[in-house]
């Protein structure tokens, strides 16, 4: 959970923005952009469209600025906003074509699987982590990005996905017992192809 202070630094840089601050809302873009593509990527897997998903939201925020709530924990905010303007673009997209830049099963990307490892694991764990990862299903995935990599709490992770606190915690709980059980796996099944 974000301390007092900086959710009243981003309450007051949220009301600044909402009253028209273009410098405020470019330091919004500027310290959230990234959050929100690394996020975007678990539902989009063509860049470009997820950079023009970003940008319309952006837009459409400061056009509707005078309209919107106040809130005092802007990274949550946006990464829902993302997440509902994403899954109604797959929706119409999914009407209009059979569109192949949507990403049904959620690859790894290798910016995420990188900060859940110490810079001192080799480049094999970090695929081996990878391969591990691929194992889970996309919402599994989507709570372990958002717990750990863009480190919400679980309210916020339930406000972001539209689930109460309790199923967040037992999202989590089992993705991780499963991540763990099929690492374990992994390690095992390496360790007797390396004693063989």
């Amino acid at each position: 959970m974000p301390s007092s202070e900086a959710m009243q630094e981003d309450l007051i840089r949220w009301k600044r923005f909402k009253g028209g601050d273009a410098a405020a809302f470019e330091s919004i873009i500027r310290d959230e952009f990234r959050a929100l593509f690394e996020y975007g990527t678990r539902f989009i897997h063509d860049r470009d469209t997820l950079n023009d998903c970003i940008y319309d939201l952006f837009t459409s925020l400061w056009d509707r600025r005078s309209f919107l709530a106040d809130t005092d924990q802007i990274r949550p905010y946006l990464l829902k906003s993302l997440r509902n303007r994403l899954l109604k673009e797959k929706e119409r997209a999914n009407h209009l074509t059979n569109f192949e830049g949507w990403q049904e099963q959620m690859e790894p990307d290798d910016n995420a699987e990188s900060q859940i490892i110490t810079s001192e694991i080799s480049a094999q764990q970090t695929r081996r982590i990878s391969s591990v990862l691929c194992t889970l299903t996309p919402r599994q995935r989507e709570i372990i990005h958002l717990k750990f990599f863009e480190n919400l709490s679980n309210e916020q992770i339930s406000d972001v996905l539209a689930i109460s606190r309790p199923a967040v915690s037992n999202l989590l709980s089992q993705a991780l017992k499963l991540f763990r059980d099929k690492w374990q796996a992994t390690i095992s099944t390496l360790f007797f192809v390396l004693t063989y």
